[in-house]
């Protein structure tokens, strides 16, 4: 719906009064009145028109009201034409960064590919690519993010998204054999964890999730061990004892245990507890 502004034409305010819109249209009607204007007749004449035709709707209280009430519908249309084409540009700028980010990381191209996903993560209200994809699109997508921050040596940004797809994974399933490839990933960011991130921090949680991961027994233990063995490095011998001795409850055989055993001084393996 496209309308004259009167008031603009008028160069007022919305709350301008009668007098007001009086005295705007005389300083106007002299300003524009052709025999002012011989040089441009015609553009004169056509703005005299408009400023005449914009007195007489407004000087008019109900020719007034009801031209108010056009007027703010055309704009609220506008308004909403305008924020439905902003928000159509955002959805084609983002399905356009979505395809730069898959290719960039099926290509390996990590940090190309982190550097989109960051932008997409970080612009106005975030992106949620289960908006854009399918389900299975958007956790292929998610796999190959962590997989990124992790190639990237980002393990802690890696791990928060293996986490989100196991959950995930848990509760509608996506393909086969992923499950076991998440918790693959994860054990061995829960070994950096302890290895190379220091033991002091969030020990009993890191445990905890790996007991979460539901590994098979001899896995499991095989894990424990190697926790244990971290922590004989930095001589904290208490806390190897307590992880290698949960290593043998769930494997008493546990095999290339020997060296660590005769370390903490655990001797028999079969009843070491």
């Amino acid at each position: 719906m496209q309308i004259p502004n009167y008031y603009e034409i008028l160069e007022i305010d919305r709350g301008a009064t009668a007098p007001e819109i009086k005295r705007a249209f005389r300083k106007l009607a002299k300003r524009y009145h052709p025999d002012k204007n011989p040089e441009q007749v015609d553009f004169a004449a056509r703005m005299f028109r408009e400023v005449c035709k914009a007195y007489t709707t407004l000087r008019d209280k109900r020719e007034k009201w009801d031209y108010d009430q056009t007027l703010n519908a055309a704009e609220r249309q506008r308004e909403a034409q305008e924020a439905y084409q902003e928000r159509r540009n955002q959805l084609n700028q983002t399905y356009t960064k979505l395809e730069l980010l898959f290719q960039a990381l099926l290509h390996q191209n990590y940090e190309v590919g982190i550097s989109v996903y960051e932008q997409l993560h970080c612009q106005k209200d975030g992106i949620c690519i289960d908006d854009f994809l399918s389900y299975e699109q958007s956790r292929d997508c998610e796999f190959l993010i962590a997989e990124a921050y992790q190639k990237l040596g980002k393990q802690e940004q890696a791990r928060v998204i293996y986490e989100s797809l196991l959950a995930a994974e848990a509760k509608r399933p996506c393909f086969r054999h992923f499950t076991r490839e998440l918790k693959e990933r994860l054990k061995c960011l829960y070994l950096y964890h302890f290895s190379v991130e220091g033991h002091e921090q969030t020990t009993p949680v890191s445990l905890l999730k790996i007991q979460a991961l539901q590994l098979p027994k001899r896995e499991t233990a095989w894990i424990y061990k190697k926790i244990a063995e971290f922590y004989v490095e930095i001589n904290q011998f208490p806390k190897a004892r307590k992880v290698l001795l949960m290593a043998f409850e769930l494997q008493p055989n546990l095999a290339g245990a020997k060296k660590i055993c005769q370390t903490l001084n655990i001797g028999n393996l079969q009843t070491a507890s």
